[in-house]
């Protein structure tokens, strides 16, 4: 990248190597004078509604939880409900301009909560999205394209939104880093170091949701009262096996509460539950069975007094501690590997509490986390329920989005 009296011109770049989605070249290249809106606007919203309503009313839509989650967080409803909740206190207040957002590449809607994030918060937005092919990306992209090309008072907002995928190109980093006023980066650590190599303009922010993981605490008595188990178990399937075990909110540490006596009760209806739904919905492939028992012979040599749960099969991998670990982050597996532990005290997970962990869903009193929380622990961004861990908000990670991706204008 060149630079003249101290700001960076963007390098040229070859286009032919970027496969565009949504957008073109000359949308691109036009983003950088496009002006920035107002957080919440009405005309934005209504986009995003009409979003909503192609994949609700798409019956290959509706066969992807994760596509009918987010249709329902962009309507309308949801939208204004934020606006009123943000604008009471932030009347005056801009978007920043062009954010450039680089997805995961393992979660499939993940893109499509940032991208709307950015949009309805008045900015333009260039996203990269998942390397790997998702059918629910796809959705989205032909619900977001039909709306810009078929409804007439939608298709300005063309010029404010491109979803294209490149390879891993520092060059093509480069470039887009050099005309964006946000970057917002999902990845593991590794790729963020990558990305960060390609340098921003001097006001330009960074936001990075980096390598993170979550755990869950299951209260065995309030289990064993719950009447419809079933419900849970699938709530629990949709927070883990959906992603399988990717996302950073899927829990992969499951921590039981309770009397001894009834937590193992709670534990054998638990998996059970829980195996008859993966048995059910979960196509597994050979190599998730050996990878999971590769990882489970890894943990249980690494790890000292770990036991192996036996199961019906290798759909559910358990592995018992014998005591609170660190290592566990080491050995993390996917498709349905669950470290497993009896707490005595919820203050035993400070030593995992580090900036890694993100969310600890709970099934039980959520306020008996309080006291891990206000010990000072570096870690735990989100407690939420069973069943909820993947519903996006505003605020993630400790971020928000509100704040970050607009700019806030003081009068006196």
């Amino acid at each position: 990248m060149q630079k003249s009296g101290g700001a960076a011109i963007p390098m040229e770049l070859n286009f032919n190597e970027l496969q565009f989605h949504i957008g073109s070249r000359k949308t691109v290249e036009r983003m950088p004078e496009l002006p920035a809106g107002r957080p919440f606007e009405e005309e934005r919203i209504a986009f995003l509604n009409e979003v909503s309503k192609r994949l609700l009313s798409d019956k290959e839509s509706k066969a992807y939880s994760d596509v009918v989650t987010f249709a329902f967080w962009i309507r309308k409803a949801n939208m204004e409900k934020e606006k009123n909740a943000f604008l009471s206190d932030h009347r005056l207040r801009m978007g920043r301009g062009v954010v450039f957002h680089i997805a995961p590449s393992n979660v499939a809607v993940n893109y499509a909560y940032s991208f709307a994030v950015g949009f309805v918060l008045g900015n333009a937005n260039i996203v990269r999205l998942p390397s790997r092919e998702f059918r629910q990306t796809e959705l989205i992209n032909r619900a977001v394209s039909e709306a810009l090309r078929q409804e007439e008072a939608y298709r300005k907002w063309g010029d404010y939104i491109v979803f294209l995928r490149y390879g891993r190109k520092k060059e093509i980093n480069d470039y887009f880093s050099s005309i964006c006023n946000v970057r917002v980066i999902w990845g593991g650590d590794k790729a963020i170091g990558e990305i960060r190599k390609s340098e921003l303009p001097p006001r330009a922010g960074e936001i990075t949701f980096a390598d993170r993981y979550s755990i869950c605490i299951v209260d065995a008595e309030e289990y064993l009262n719950t009447k419809d188990k079933e419900r849970l178990a699938q709530d629990f399937y949709n927070d883990t096996y959906f992603t399988d075990q990717n996302a950073c909110t899927s829990p992969r540490l499951v921590c039981w509460m309770g009397e001894h006596k009834r937590i193992e009760e709670a534990k054998e209806v638990f998996w059970e539950k829980l195996w008859e739904t993966v048995e059910r919905k979960y196509p597994f492939q050979p190599v998730q069975y050996v990878d999971k028992l590769t990882n489970s012979c890894l943990a249980a040599a690494a790890i000292e007094g770990i036991q192996v749960i036996r199961m019906k099969d290798n759909r559910i991998v358990r592995i018992e501690l014998e005591k609170m670990t660190p290592r566990i982050q080491e050995y993390r597996g996917d498709s349905g590997v669950f470290y497993e532990y009896e707490l005595g005290d919820v203050m035993e997970l400070a030593l995992i509490c580090n900036e890694k962990l993100q969310t600890i869903a709970v099934w039980g009193d959520e306020k008996k986390v309080l006291p891990l929380i206000e010990s000072g622990v570096k870690g735990i961004d989100r407690v939420v329920k069973i069943g909820k861990t993947m519903e996006f908000g505003f605020v993630w990670d400790g971020y928000d989005l509100r704040e970050r991706l607009t700019r806030k204008v003081t009068k006196y």
